[in-house]
């Protein structure tokens, strides 16, 4: 059986209950909250005023509460800042140690997710942010079954281009659109106001994305996040999460977009110098299909 229950060391969970946690919620985060359905696992991210990313998570609805799986490094002040927002609202918000997070996920058949070998007491929901992530579960630690480490899970998120925490989305600093969780559903442009929905729709609107994260991989070395990458001299990207596949090193890494045509270029007409590392370690550029058309440039779009 290739099933596997992957535990997540560095992630934690957080309850709210109360007055309508979702709509609370759903006026502070980027995502589509108050319609979320049971089942499904959803990006967010809470923005300051200015767009910037501060936190993200993924948002769980079950039997009236709301759920909000996030790293554990940033989970006590995501909590404070929840609470400057809540005002007097009648809203409890519980971090639940006790909860230990986990994907379900069969690397061979990603359809395949048999939750009926879970515990009962297991909460459980559909990654919506890609196919190849499986089944968010959330289970307490006294129920918990045989797990394994997550390196093949993030092995699977990285190659898909899926960004999460604070290494791929440095707080204060990314965006919304850069990250492309616009199209990994982490934001509804239509659902009306939310903290930084100003700068993440003009930037959406107007198409003033600048950079992209992509996944990349080298058989070379391994990747070390923060590492500079280079194109022709020229520091063009950083490198974000990064994960090692047997041989083979992945990673994310944000890049400028005109240094992304450029090296599409020179693959295409085999000429020019590809994306690199520091020390000129070439690094290949993978471009998953869910992010086409990229802006501006991109030939699959209209």
């Amino acid at each position: 059986m290739s099933t596997h229950l992957y535990l997540h060391k560095d992630k934690t969970a957080l309850k709210l209950t109360g007055e309508k946690p979702a709509d609370f919620l759903n006026d502070l985060l980027t995502a589509q909250i108050a319609e979320l359905p049971a089942g499904i696992a959803r990006a967010a991210c809470l923005l300051s005023p200015q767009g910037r990313i501060l936190f993200d998570m993924l948002v769980v609805q079950n039997d009236g509460a709301v759920y909000l799986v996030t790293e554990k490094a940033q989970a006590d002040a995501l909590i404070k800042r929840l609470n400057l927002y809540r005002l007097r609202r009648a809203i409890d918000i519980t971090r639940l140690p006790e909860m230990q997070i986990c994907h379900l996920l069969d690397l061979k058949n990603h359809q395949q997710t048999n939750a009926h070998a879970l515990p009962s007491s297991a909460i459980t929901a559909q990654d919506e942010r890609h196919d190849g992530l499986g089944l968010l579960c959330l289970i307490p630690e006294t129920d918990l079954p045989a797990t394994k480490q997550d390196t093949d899970w993030q092995i699977q998120r990285i190659c898909s281009g899926v960004p999460e925490g604070a290494t791929d989305l440095t707080p204060n600093r990314a965006l919304m659109l850069e990250a492309g969780l616009h199209q990994l559903a982490a934001v509804d442009f239509k659902k009306g106001c939310y903290i930084g929905q100003e700068v993440t729709a003009r930037t959406h609107y107007r198409g003033l994305v600048k950079r992209r994260l992509f996944p990349v991989s080298t058989s070379k070395t391994t990747l070390t996040p923060s590492s500079d990458i280079l194109l022709a001299d020229k520091i063009v990207g950083k490198l974000g999460s990064v994960a090692q596949d047997g041989d083979n090193a992945v990673g994310l890494a944000s890049i400028r977009l005109d240094a992304v045509q450029e090296s599409l270029n020179n693959q295409k007409n085999k000429s020019g110098a590809p994306l690199s590392l520091e020390d000129g370690t070439p690094l290949c550029l993978n471009i998953p299909s869910w992010m086409h058309p990229l802006p501006g440039f991109d030939t699959a779009e209209d």
